[in-house]
C-alpha cells in the first residue's frame, strides 16, 4: 500500500527500467572514443545518471555504458551468466548502434518490452543533446551531455543518509535486528561504493532488498513535478465487460489511478438488477491507495467490515497483540496522503470499512487472483474472503502488504519504505504470505473457472 504524494516517483517493474535506460541511455561524440556524462530524462521527473562510452569508426558509432554492471549489481555469480548467454557481453547494460549523418546520429536499437525506438541527436563542442522516438516518431525521452573523464559517480556520502532514512522511519526497529537485515546493511554498502551509476545503484538496491523479511522498500530515482502535475492523461485502470445477462466482470488493474473510475462504474452495476453475479478480477493489481480501495468497498461492503491493525514504531509491540492494538484509534482516511501522513506521526491505526448509506451489490462475488495481485489488494481479498463475501479462485496473492510512504534521502534519490506494519482484524499478517484462494488454479483458468461456478449453479 503506497502513499501518494505531490512528487511522481516512478516505481518500475524490472523489466520496465531494462527496457527504458536501454532506450534512453543514447549519446554521441566525434571521431574516435569519448565519455559522456549524462542525464537520461525519462518524464516524469525521473533523471537517470550514466557514462556513456562512445567509439565512431567509418561514420558508424556504438555506444555502451560501464563495463561490468553485472558483477558490481549481482556480484562474481554474474560471470556465469555470461557464459550461459543471460547477461550481456562484457556486462554492459546499454548498447546502441547507428551512423553519423552530417552533423547528426541517427541510431536504432531493440528495447526489451518496445522493440526498436530510435534516435536523433548531435554533437557539438564536447556536449550533447537529443531524443529518442518511437515508430510513431513521439519523442519518449532526452539526453543530455558533457564530455567527461570520470569513471564512476561518487555515491559515498548519500549510503549513511539512506540508511539513516531507513532507521528513523521504519515501521518496527525489530527487523532491523535480524540476521536478513544486517546481511543487507553489508552488501548495501559496498553496493553504494562499487556502483559507477544510477543504473547500478537502483537495480542493485532492486536486487538485494528482495532477500529482506519485509516488503515495500525501494530506492527510487525522481524529482519534484509538482508544478505540471495533472499533464498527463493515465490510462484506464477499470474495464467491465457483460458475460452474460446476469454476470457482470469488471477487471481493475490498480488502487493507484482507478478511483474515479471506479466511482462511475460500480454504481451502474450495482443498480442493474438483472446481476446476479459479479466477477472482480484484482489479477496482476499490483495495489495502491486508500482512496480507491475505499471507492471500492463502497459498493461492495454491507456492513461495517474490519480490515486490520496498522502498528507503527511508535508503539512498543511484538507481533500480533490484540488487546494493544484494539486501543489504536479507528480511522476513516478520505486520501492516501492523510493515511499516511498519520501513520508517520502516531503509533498506529485501525482501519474500518464502514457500511455505507448507497446501495451495494447484493448478488455472488467471484474475486479472481495470482501471485502479482499485491498490496491494498491484499487486505481486500482476505477480508471478503474471511467474511464469506466473496469466493477467491486463483493463485495465493504475493504477500506484499505494509503502508509505505516516500521519503527524499537527497536530491533526486528517494526511499519507498514501511511507515505501518500490517495484521489482519484477526492476527494474520500478510506480508512475505499472502492469501490463499478458495479454489486454487492457474491465472490463466480462473476466469474460466469463475464462469463454470456460475454456470454450474
Amino acid at each position: 500500500m503506497h502513499n501518494n504524494t505531490k512528487m511522481k516517483f516512478i516505481g518500475l517493474s524490472f523489466g520496465l527500467i531494462f527496457g527504458l535506460i536501454f532506450l534512453l541511455n543514447t549519446s554521441f561524440a566525434q571521431n574516435g572514443t569519448d565519455r559522456f556524462k549524462s542525464e537520461i530524462d525519462l518524464g516524469g521527473g525521473t533523471v537517470i545518471t550514466t557514462f556513456l562510452d562512445f567509439r565512431l569508426a567509418e561514420n558508424e558509432f556504438k555506444m555502451t555504458s560501464p563495463k561490468n554492471a553485472d558483477v558490481r549489481i549481482m556480484g562474481g555469480k554474474a560471470r556465469l551468466g555470461r557464459v550461459m548467454g543471460k547477461a550481456p557481453k562484457k556486462g554492459t547494460i546499454v548498447t546502441i548502434k547507428g551512423t553519423k549523418q552530417a552533423d547528426s546520429l541517427i541510431g536504432q536499437t531493440a528495447i526489451p518490452m518496445f522493440g526498436k525506438l530510435g534516435f536523433k541527436g548531435i554533437v557539438k563542442a564536447g556536449t550533447l543533446s537529443g531524443e529518442l522516438v518511437n515508430n510513431a516518431g513521439e519523442a519518449v525521452g532526452t539526453v543530455k551531455g558533457t564530455s567527461s573523464k570520470e569513471e564512476r559517480m561518487n555515491y559515498s556520502e548519500l549510503y549513511p543518509k539512506v540508511i539513516n532514512t531507513i532507521k528513523e522511519n521504519i515501521y518496527s526497529k525489530e527487523v532491523l535486528q535480524t540476521g536478513e537485515w544486517k546481511k543487507f546493511e553489508k552488501k548495501l554498502e559496498k553496493l553504494f561504493h562499487k556502483s559507477h551509476d544510477d543504473i547500478e545503484l537502483f537495480f542493485g538496491f532492486s536486487i538485494l532488498s528482495q532477500k529482506l523479511p519485509f516488503t515495500h522498500l525501494n530506492f527510487l530515482i525522481t524529482q519534484d513535478t509538482s508544478d505540471n502535475m495533472g499533464t498527463e492523461v493515465p490510462a484506464k485502470s477499470v474495464f467491465f465487460e457483460e458475460k452474460d445477462p446476469e454476470t457482470a466482470y469488471l477487471q481493475i488493474k490498480n488502487f493507484s489511478t482507478s478511483a474515479d473510475e471506479l466511482t462511475e462504474i460500480l454504481p451502474k452495476i450495482v443498480g442493474n438488477p438483472a446481476y446476479k453475479n459479479l466477477i472482480i478480477d484484482l489479477r496482476n493489481n499490483g495495489g495502491g491507495g486508500i482512496d480507491a480501495a475505499f471507492a471500492f468497498a463502497k459498493y461492495i461492503v454491507a456492513e461495517d467490515l474490519e480490515v486490520g491493525y496498522f502498528p507503527t514504531n511508535k508503539l512498543a509491540y511484538s507481533g500480533y497483540q490484540p488487546e494493544l492494538f484494539s486501543k489504536l484509534p479507528e480511522m476513516q482516511p478520505k486520501t492516501t496522503d492523510e493515511f499516511g501522513n498519520e501513520l508517520k506521526t502516531t503509533p498506529g491505526v485501525k482501519l474500518v470499512f464502514k457500511k455505507p448509506s448507497n446501495p451495494v451489490f447484493t448478488g455472488k462475488i467471484y474475486i479472481l487472483t495470482n501471485g502479482n495481485t499485491a498490496s491494498t489488494c491484499e487486505p481486500i481479498v482476505y477480508a471478503l474472503k474471511s467474511d464469506k463475501r466473496a469466493t477467491i479462485i486463483g493463485e495465493r496473492t504475493r504477500g506484499a502488504m505494509l503502508s509505505a510512504s516516500p521519503f527524499v534521502v537527497s536530491g533526486k534519490y528517494l526511499l519507498m519504505l514501511p511507515v505501518g506494519d500490517f495484521y489482519t482484524h484477526d492476527g494474520v499478517r500478510l506480508d512475505k504470505a499472502g492469501v490463499a484462494p478458495d479454489i486454487e488454479v492457474k491465472s490463466e483458468e480462473a476466469l474460466t473457472k469463475a464462469l463454470e461456478l456460475i454456470q454450474a449453479k
